[in-house]
C-alpha cells in the first residue's frame, strides 16, 4: 500500500469517526427490541414511581419496629464524673458538719423500665403500625398495576402510531402512483392539466399528514421510553402482540375486582389502622402501670454501701389534660368515618372502572368488525376507480376520493385494533389482574 493510499484510508476513517462523535453528527442510540413482558419487566425494575412506593413501604415497616418497642423493656444507663468546689455536707444543731459526698467522684446508674398495662394503648399502636405497613405494601401493588397499565397502553399506542405512520406512507405511495398515471394521461392528451394539479395538491396534503404521523410516532415512543427508563430518543422496536383475556361477564368481572383490587384492600387496611388508633388514643384517659428495676453506684467515702439496687412499681395517670384527650379521641373517630366514606366512593369507582373497560371492549370489537369489512371494500373501490380512470371513463376526483376514503378506513381499522388491546389491558387493571401480563417468576426482586 502506497503512502498516498494510506493517508486516504486514514482520512476516510477520521470522517466516519467525526460524523459519529462531533456535535451535529451524533449517531442515534442503538435500537432496543422489546416485547410486552420485557417492557413490563423494565418498568417493574426501574420505574421511579415504583421506587418511591417501595421506599414508602420500607418506611412503614420501620414504623412497626418503632411501635413494637413500646412493648419491650427500655434500658437506660448513665455514667458521670462530678467535681464540687466544696463537698455537700450535713449541718448539725451543734454547729458541726459532716460531708455527704466526696468532692470529686464518679457514679453510674442503670435502669430497666417495663410497661405492664396501659389499657391496650401501646398494643393498639403496634397493631395500627402493622395495618399501616400492610396498607403501604398494597399501595405498592396498586402502584405497580398503575405503572403496568401505563406501560401496556403506551406499548399499544406506540404500535398504533407506527401502523398509522405506515398507512400515511401507503397513502403517499398510492398518490404518487396516481400522479404518474395522471401525468402520462396528460402527455397523451387524454386528460387536462387540472388532473395533474389535483394529484399534486392531494400528494402534498398526504405528505404533510405523513410528517405529522412520523412526529406523533416519535413522541409517543419517547413517552414509553421514559416510562421504561430508557433513553428518550432510543429507536425502540416493539413486537406486535395481543393481550390474552377471558370473556368476562360484567357482573363476574365486577365481583372479581371488588375482591382483588389492591387499592380497595389498602383502603380497608387503613380503616382498621385508624380503628386501632382510636383505641390507642382512648387509652390516654386511663392510668399506665409499669415497673422499674435499677442499679445505682457512686464513689462516696461517707456512705456504708456504694452500690444500691432498687425496684419500683409505678402508676402514671394524667387525670386532666384540658380536654385535649377528649378532642383527640373525637378526631380519631371522625377519621374512621372519613375513611369509610372514602372506601364507599372507591368501591363505586372500581365498579365504574370495570364497566368502562367492559363497554370499551365491546365497542372496539364492533369497530374492528365494521372497519375490517370497510377496508376490503375500500381497496376494491380504489382499484375499480383506478381502472376506470386509466380507461378514460372515471375522473381524477373519483380516484382521489377513493384513496382518501380508503386511508381513513385503514386509520379507523388500526385504531380500533389497538384500542381493543388497550381496552383489554384496562380490564385486567380494573379487576386487579394486570400483573398476569408479567408472571411472578419474571418479576425481579428489587429493593431500592
Amino acid at each position: 500500500m502506497t503512502a498516498r493510499n494510506l493517508w486516504r484510508g486514514l482520512g476516510f476513517v477520521l470522517m466516519i469517526w467525526g460524523a459519529t462523535v462531533i456535535p451535529g453528527g451524533a449517531a442515534e442510540p442503538p435500537a432496543t427490541s422489546l416485547d410486552l413482558k420485557e417492557a413490563l419487566r423494565l418498568a417493574w425494575k426501574a420505574n421511579p414511581n415504583l421506587q418511591i412506593s417501595r421506599l414508602q413501604a420500607l418506611i412503614a415497616g420501620e414504623q412497626v419496629v418503632r411501635a413494637r418497642s413500646g412493648l419491650l423493656p427500655q434500658v437506660k444507663t448513665q455514667v458521670s464524673q462530678t467535681i464540687y468546689d466544696d463537698p455537700m455536707k450535713f449541718s448539725f444543731a451543734s454547729g458541726s458538719t459532716f460531708p455527704q459526698t466526696n468532692r470529686n467522684f464518679w457514679g453510674s446508674q442503670t435502669s430497666v423500665n417495663q410497661l405492664v398495662f396501659d389499657f391496650w394503648g401501646t398494643p393498639s399502636k403496634y397493631m395500627a403500625a402493622i395495618k399501616g405497613h400492610q396498607a403501604s405494601l398494597l399501595d405498592t401493588t396498586q402502584t405497580r398495576d398503575n405503572v403496568f397499565l401505563t406501560v401496556a397502553q403506551g406499548y399499544f399506542k406506540t404500535l398504533r402510531a407506527k401502523k398509522l405512520m405506515d398507512v400515511a406512507k401507503q397513502n403517499v405511495f398510492d398518490l404518487k402512483q396516481h400522479l404518474k398515471i395522471a401525468e402520462d394521461q396528460y402527455q397523451f392528451g387524454v386528460v387536462t392539466f387540472n388532473d395533474v394539479l389535483q394529484a399534486k395538491v392531494s400528494l402534498a396534503d398526504a405528505e404533510q399528514n405523513l410528517i405529522v404521523a412520523e412526529t406523533d410516532f416519535i413522541n409517543i415512543r419517547s413517552e414509553l421510553n421514559k416510562a421504561l427508563m430508557l433513553p428518550v430518543t432510543a429507536p425502540t422496536v416493539l413486537k406486535d402482540e395481543k393481550v390474552d383475556l377471558k370473556a368476562w361477564a360484567l357482573g363476574e368481572a365486577t365481583d372479581v375486582a371488588l375482591k382483588h383490587r389492591a387499592d380497595l384492600k389498602a383502603s380497608q387496611e387503613r380503616i382498621r389502622q385508624q380503628e386501632k388508633t382510636v383505641v390507642e388514643t382512648r387509652a390516654q384517659f386511663f392510668p399506665q402501670f409499669g415497673v422499674q428495676a435499677g442499679h445505682f453506684y457512686q464513689v462516696n467515702n461517707s456512705t456504708l454501701h456504694d452500690t444500691q439496687w432498687s425496684i419500683i412499681f409505678a402508676m402514671n395517670w394524667n387525670i386532666f389534660s384540658g380536654l385535649d384527650t377528649k378532642a383527640a379521641v373525637s378526631q380519631a373517630k371522625l377519621k374512621v368515618q372519613q375513611l369509610q366514606e372514602q372506601h364507599k366512593d372507591m368501591n363505586e369507582q372500581v365498579q365504574l372502572d370495570v364497566q368502562t373497560a367492559y363497554l370499551k371492549i365491546k365497542e372496539t370489537v364492533d369497530r374492528i368488525r365494521t372497519t375490517e369489512t370497510a377496508v376490503a371494500q375500500g381497496e376494491e373501490n380504489l382499484r375499480l376507480n383506478e381502472e376506470r380512470y386509466k380507461e378514460g371513463v372515471g375522473t381524477a376526483t373519483d380516484v382521489i376520493d377513493a384513496d382518501t376514503l380508503l386511508t381513513r378506513t385503514r386509520v379507523n381499522y388500526w385504531t380500533a385494533v389497538y384500542d381493543h388491546q388497550m381496552a383489554k389491558a384496562q380490564m385486567l387493571w380494573a379487576i386487579g389482574g394486570i400483573n398476569e401480563l408479567l408472571p411472578q417468576e419474571n418479576q425481579p426482586r428489587h429493593v431500592p
